[in-house]
C-alpha cells in the first residue's frame, strides 16, 4: 500500500528513471528525490539506510537530468557540471578515488556535460562538443579504450566529435552517431552488441561498428 498522505508525493515530477532496487525522480522545480535500496549511498541522502518514500537529496534547485547505473547515481545541473554518488568499487563515479559517496559529489570542473549513461560498474559521458568519455569498470572492454583496465576519472574515447547519444547497460555500451549509425563495444557473449558475434569487444578508437545501416 503506497502512503499517498506522505508530502514526497505532492508537487509535479519532471523525470523520473529507475534501474537495480533505485529510483530517482525530478521535480520541475529542479529539487532532486530519490527511494528504494541505499546500501551503497546510491540515494545520495548522506545515509546507506533503504528509503521507502521519495526522500529530496539536498537542497539543490538546479538539477537537470538524471541518470542510474546499478548502484550509483548520476546527475548533471543547469550549469552542465558533473555530479555522481553510491558505489564507487571500480572508480564509476568519476572522482578519481575507489571510495564510495553517499551525497552528490561533483566531477572535475568541466561545464559542458549532456547527457550520461551508467552500467552496472562504468558510466558514460557525453559533452556538448560531441565528444565521448567513459570511466569505472572494463574488464570486458566496455571503456571502449582498447585496453580493459578500470580508469576512476572520465576518459575521452577516441577523438570523434559526432557523438550523439549513448546507453549503458550490464558491461557493453552502445552509441549512436550524428550520422544514423550504431556503435557497439564491451560484453558480447550472448550477442548483445549485435555485431553477428560472441566476441566482446574493445577495439580503440574505432570501436566497433555494428550496422551500416542508418536508423
Amino acid at each position: 500500500m503506497i502512503d499517498v498522505q506522505a508530502t514526497p508525493f505532492t508537487g509535479c515530477w519532471q523525470t523520473l528513471i529507475t534501474r537495480g532496487d533505485h529510483s530517482v525522480g525530478l521535480k520541475t522545480d529542479g529539487t532532486l528525490w530519490a527511494w528504494g535500496v541505499n546500501t551503497d549511498g546510491q540515494l545520495g541522502d548522506g545515509t546507506k539506510s533503504y528509503r521507502y518514500v521519495p526522500v529530496q537529496v539536498g537542497t539543490a534547485k538546479n538539477w537537470k537530468s538524471i541518470y542510474v547505473g546499478y548502484k550509483h547515481t548520476l546527475a548533471i545541473k543547469t550549469d552542465g557540471t558533473l555530479w555522481a554518488w553510491g558505489d564507487n568499487a571500480f572508480g564509476q563515479l568519476g572522482d578519481g578515488t575507489l571510495v564510495d559517496k553517499t551525497v552528490p559529489t561533483q566531477i572535475g570542473t568541466a561545464t559542458d556535460w549532456q547527457s550520461l549513461a551508467g552500467g552496472i560498474e562504468h558510466s558514460v559521458g557525453l559533452k556538448t562538443d560531441g565528444t565521448l568519455w567513459t570511466w569505472g569498470r572494463n574488464g570486458y572492454g566496455q571503456l571502449g579504450d582498447g585496453t580493459t583496465n578500470a580508469t576512476a576519472i572520465p576518459t575521452q574515447i577516441g577523438t570523434a566529435t559526432n557523438w550523439k547519444s549513448i546507453r549503458a547497460a550490464n558491461h557493453q555500451t552502445l552509441a549512436i552517431k550524428t550520422d544514423g549509425t550504431l556503435w557497439g563495444w564491451g560484453y558480447n557473449n550472448w550477442g548483445q552488441l549485435g555485431d553477428g558475434t560472441t566476441t566482446s569487444k574493445i577495439s580503440q578508437p574505432k570501436l566497433e561498428l555494428l550496422l551500416l545501416e542508418k536508423y
